[in-house]
């Protein structure tokens, strides 16, 4: 895939803000009016200034737009009561904004021989309208509805207009209105045109209609609704690919190493953005393992279409822990180095848990196709090997390590160096703990560390997050060390995230792990438990093949080529489109 495209594609996903609180809306949509009506009166009375006049105005402004706003927003939560407050005042406060300007054009021309100042106001009310309806139609996701909350919202400033005195529209009342709404109807008839236009690349290439399309992701970014997993559903394809698990069993608490070759994406809870934590859960429920669910070498291309899709994974290893007999097992910790890639290698009887990263430059993800060969090499020394993305030195470069790459390479050296070396075994043991934190970059599936008995004893904390910056990896690495050192015990440490999408909720989709000191302390309380936790554990482990339905490698590649057209193509069509909608309200407004 085109990283150049991936990134442009990624970069849309800035457009998404968080809103300020409805107090703070609130207050804004009244400064807004007082400032117009005392700027408006002072333009009228020519720069002279008089306390009685200022005092007016603001009360003129207040009037002709901030009630009208704020009337606008206590109805339609009325009329729907689901839309958080915040979210109609953020679309009132846009449509304020729009008459706030042209109100203010309108009293800066009110004195020149300009023809059309008084279709500025209708043409902003056009605007205000497609706004409104916009907003109604993709964000809160209603449909032929949207069209009755761009009209409520016409109505009540058409009413607030005529009967205010800074902004005098000549005509009849009746007239007014409809002249509001027919300026309404011409520029939504240009909206409609221009969704015409950039829908063609989406219903070409994919057979989606790019409103439905548009309208299903916001639903699912605003109310987690799974709709458009149906249509991920129609355009996804069946693939092969892998589950490897690794079972510790104890005395007390059986722990299972989990790598689905799957990517926990696209985001939010869609598809498997969410499978590092319900596949945890899903083990406990069925078979009271504690389960470590990690990132295998995998890209975008094997997202799988739905949640439900789960349940082949869990069946597929519920058919294979039925055949596992655990026994005693040796451990060993092996790594190896090329260039600036390293593996971390845990060696038992006949397989290796191999992880690869390239700390502190990006680790990013690893092609399933790549891996595969990786783990073929491997295999040439070790029966079983499975290969784990560490993921863990997020540095804000979108890219993704393909076949043929020169990195590809040193990972796979860097593999078989680690398990070509010779190094000291020991008894398996291990100890085990994890804890939920509540931070905005960490999934549900919290924080996990595992503590073997090699030598020196590794430490592994996997942490349910989306990446983590190369400073924080550095952190987190010395407070478990600390913590470790409280408990007599010198470890080495490997930092490991899941990659998980379900963290992808705010402005943009990087959300990397960063220092928090509540992150830092959970990880030391973690490894301090997982060091009391140490005791002597039997071994099974398997690698299987097993069929998935995935987004893709053709879909993925379609999917971002699409958005990237349908941007270009808007780039050109939109200044042409509201060029056309300007010409058009003016001179149809002019003649009636």
């Amino acid at each position: 895939m085109n990283m150049g495209n991936m990134k442009q594609a990624v970069n849309l996903t800035n457009a998404f803000i968080s809103l300020p609180k409805a107090e703070y809306l609130l207050s804004l949509m009244l400064i807004i009016g007082i400032l117009f009506g005392t700027l408006a009166f002072i333009i009228q009375l020519r720069g002279q200034i008089a306390l009685e006049g200022v005092f007016q105005g603001a009360l003129e402004g207040l009037f002709l737009l901030s009630i009208p706003a704020i009337l606008t927003s206590l109805l339609i939560k009325l009329m729907i009561r689901k839309i958080p407050f915040r979210r109609i005042l953020a679309a009132s406060l846009a449509g304020q904004i729009i008459y706030a300007l042209a109100y203010f054009a309108y009293s800066f021309l009110i004195s020149s021989a300009f023809p059309y100042r008084e279709a500025v106001v209708f043409f902003a009310a056009s605007i205000a309208f497609a706004v409104w309806f916009i907003i109604a139609r993709f964000v809160f996701v209603l449909k032929w509805r949207s069209f009755l909350f761009a009209s409520l919202q016409v109505i009540i400033y058409g009413v607030f207009l005529i009967s205010g005195s800074i902004v005098a529209v000549s005509g009849d009342p009746i007239w007014i209105i409809g002249k509001f709404f027919l300026a309404s109807a011409i520029f939504l008839g240009f909206v409609y045109l221009f969704f015409m236009i950039v829908n063609a690349p989406m219903k070409k290439n994919l057979g989606l209609n790019t409103l439905d399309a548009v309208s299903l992701f916001l639903a699912h970014w605003f109310y987690e609704s799974k709709d458009i997993e149906t249509e991920f559903e129609r355009v996804g394809e069946e693939a092969e690919t892998l589950l490897s698990a690794f079972i510790f069993k104890r005395k007390s608490g059986t722990c299972a190493f989990l790598i689905p070759y799957v990517h926990y994406g696209p985001f939010g809870s869609l598809g498997g953005s969410n499978f590092s934590y319900l596949l945890s859960e899903g083990l406990k429920k069925r078979h009271g393992l504690d389960a470590f669910v990690f990132h295998g070498t995998v890209t975008h291309d094997l997202n799988p279409v739905a949640s439900s899709e789960m349940d082949k994974i869990i069946s597929a290893f519920d058919e294979e822990y039925a055949k596992c007999k655990p026994s005693a097992s040796s451990i060993s910790l092996s790594r190896g180095f090329s260039e600036e890639c390293f593996s971390e290698s845990l060696l038992f009887r006949n397989c290796a848990f191999s992880s690869i990263s390239r700390a502190p430059q990006t680790t990013e993800d690893v092609n399933f196709g790549l891996g595969l060969a990786i783990m073929a090499e491997a295999e040439k020394h070790i029966p079983m090997v499975s290969l784990i993305d560490q993921h863990n030195a997020e540095t804000g470069d979108i890219t993704s390590f393909e076949p043929g790459s020169a990195v590809g390479f040193r990972y796979m050296r860097a593999v078989v160096d680690s398990l070509s070396r010779k190094s000291g075994k020991s008894r398996l043991e291990l100890g085990f703990s994890q804890k939920s934190i509540q931070l905005p970059q960490v999934g549900l599936a919290g924080i996990k560390v595992a503590v073997f008995s090699t030598k020196p004893a590794y430490a592994l904390i996997l942490i349910d997050s989306n990446g983590v910056k190369p400073e924080t990896r550095e952190a987190l690495m010395k407070a478990a060390k600390q913590a470790a050192k409280e408990k007599n015990l010198s470890v080495e440490v490997g930092i490991f995230t899941t990659d998980t999408h379900s963290v992808n909720r705010v402005r943009g989709v990087l959300n990397p792990l960063e220092s928090e000191s509540a992150l830092l302390d959970a990880v030391r309380d973690c490894v301090r438990e997982a060091i009391d936790d140490i005791q002597p554990a039997s071994f099974c482990s398997f690698k299987i093949p097993f069929r998935i339905n995935v987004l893709g490698a053709r879909q993925s590649i379609e999917i971002v080529s699409t958005v990237n057209a349908i941007v270009a193509v808007a780039k050109i069509a939109a200044p042409i489109i509201i060029i056309g909608s300007i010409i058009s309200i003016l001179w149809i407004l002019s003649k009636v």
